[in-house]
């Protein structure tokens, strides 16, 4: 028997909103778990974080005589990007890349505002043109690598969120990431390892938990899996994950 699996964490600098549910194989119907978790990127916040609508208004007013800067228009981006925005926040950001056609960060909005359209050939097009300005960058190696994993080309998605590890060892979503690349490949044992990593650098990590409990369970340990579903219902009980670590439990111990 197979019990739920959420969805993989996407490392972004702005909020998501929205839900969907992904599952492995036959099992209980589980509550719907969140898109992927959004966890701070590299990038500084938007200073225009708060302002309405006006603020494109105000920049198209005075465009004719504008001196921003790149800095300032891929905050701009940012911003109608968490606005749900879109046509405005490309504007922005192909602004930033033609004024500075080497500012890594550009890219990176662009490819994020296409990944979150499902529009994964631009979105790969964008994050390697970031890398090509900044191939140190881990979060845009860790996301280059999710969209390889959701397009099921697990060997590339691994390439890329190693890499990401690589720059940056102490990284718990890539490490979370790792861990969906080691599971669908079926090397539980390993997948094991980098969940526990994730919450070796991230004790709060629920996703991280849940889904050890997930290959716990597959594994055949019982009592880990019911371990850290109990877990996630004492760290976060009034959460979607924990209403999904109630049904699992509930199945486990009914022996089904």
């Amino acid at each position: 028997m197979h019990l739920g699996f959420p969805q993989h964490v996407l490392v972004v600098p702005v909020a998501i909103g929205g839900a969907v549910c992904l599952t492995v194989g036959p099992g209980p119907s589980l509550a719907q778990s969140p898109l992927p978790q959004v966890i701070q990127g590299n990038v500084a916040g938007s200073p225009f974080t708060g302002w309405g609508p006006e603020v494109d208004r105000a920049f198209q007013e005075q465009n004719q005589h504008s001196d921003y800067t790149a800095e300032i228009h891929y905050d701009l981006g940012l911003y109608f990007y968490e606005q749900g925005e879109f046509d405005l926040s490309l504007r922005h950001y192909r602004k930033a890349a033609e004024i500075d056609p080497g500012f890594p960060e550009a890219y990176f909005g662009i490819g994020l505002l296409f990944y979150t359209l499902g529009d994964d050939e631009n979105a790969i097009k964008f994050y390697r043109r970031s890398l090509e300005c900044n191939p140190t960058d881990a979060d845009t190696r860790n996301n280059l690598g999710l969209i390889y994993y959701r397009r099921g080309e697990l060997n590339l998605a691994r390439e890329q969120i190693e890499e990401a590890l690589r720059l940056q060892p102490s990284f718990p979503d890539a490490l979370y990431n790792l861990g969906l690349v080691y599971y669908q490949e079926n090397r539980l044992e390993v997948a094991v390892r980098h969940f526990q990593g994730a919450l070796t650098q991230d004790p709060t990590y629920v996703r991280a938990r849940f889904n050890l409990g997930v290959v716990f369970y597959e594994l055949g340990d019982l009592d880990q899996a019911e371990e850290q579903w109990a877990k996630v219902l004492e760290s976060a009980p009034d959460t979607d994950l924990a209403l999904q670590a109630q049904q699992n439990l509930t199945t486990l111990r009914s022996g089904e």
